[in-house]
């Protein structure tokens, strides 16, 4: 099996970070917006739809901050690469924001988004973010998103609610 590429991006305004929740039947997670990238496009390119798609806000792509696998056991890989982002205007209600709710952003276009959410860096350590990078995010964030690139290597985690054990990350 062929290693998947996903982009992602740490986005925030008015101290809070943008993440977007999935839902796979009873199981909630969340993750940094992002995506696959498709043949043909840059990982910028990539990035900046996905943001757009998940969470219908237009983002410059800045640095790259995270790089890190989740390979599971049974074979399937992805490569995950997180940037820094700035909104290109600042998302509505932005400015002050005070509530977690998915107020100052617009309807994500894709199905597969149950909810997209500021948060603070508070509420970040205590959701279940998948892969599970919150530490390295905040940490990130903490620095002002300047810091080396933080390569973590491989992170898979499985999924406790699943007999099984396997997670379902997000690379499509």
């Amino acid at each position: 099996m062929e290693p998947r590429v996903r982009v992602a991006v740490c986005l925030t305004a008015a101290e809070r970070l943008l993440l977007v929740a999935h839902r796979k039947g009873t199981h909630r997670y969340w993750l940094l917006p992002g995506g696959g990238v498709e043949v043909g496009e840059t990982l910028v390119e990539a990035t900046r739809r996905e943001v757009r798609e998940e969470t219908g806000v237009d983002a410059e792509i800045g640095r790259l901050l995270i790089v890190c696998d989740a390979i599971e056991p049974a074979g399937r890989h992805l490569v995950n690469l997180v940037f820094a982002a700035t909104a290109v205007v600042a998302p509505p209600g932005s400015a002050g924001v005070a509530s977690t709710s998915g107020a100052g952003v617009n309807p994500p276009l894709d199905p597969a988004i149950d909810e997209v959410r500021w948060v603070s860096r508070d509420e970040l350590l205590g959701l279940e973010l998948h892969p599970p990078i919150a530490g390295a995010v905040a940490a990130a964030w903490a620095g002002g998103f300047a810091g080396e690139v933080q390569v973590l290597g491989n992170v898979w985690a499985a999924d406790p609610s699943r007999p099984d054990g396997r997670i379902e990350p997000s690379g499509r």
